[in-house]
């Protein structure tokens, strides 16, 4: 099993992944005239949003892992150290 230090560093490094796809999306957007963006990067497109889905899913599955681990110890309701 992972330690909690593992699990919010892969968190870390999903949304990281998520902000740069993001961020490369948009520059390509920029860089192109009304014209070709379409044709010319429908495929580049396609292929970023996918992998800004896969990262979403993938940083999702970390944090199940981690409020899972966090909540045998901490009652999420108060916050407060369970019994």
């Amino acid at each position: 099993m992972a330690t909690i230090r593992e699990l919010f560093h892969r968190i870390g490094n999903g949304h990281n992944k998520i902000s740069v796809a993001a961020g490369v999306g948009k520059e390509l957007l920029k860089r192109k005239s009304k014209d070709t963006i379409l044709e010319e990067l429908k495929d580049t497109l396609i292929k970023k949003f996918s992998e800004l889905e896969q990262h979403a899913i993938e940083t999702d599955k970390v944090l199940n892992q981690l409020k899972d681990i966090v909540y045998k110890i901490i009652d999420p309701d108060t916050g407060k150290k369970k019994d």
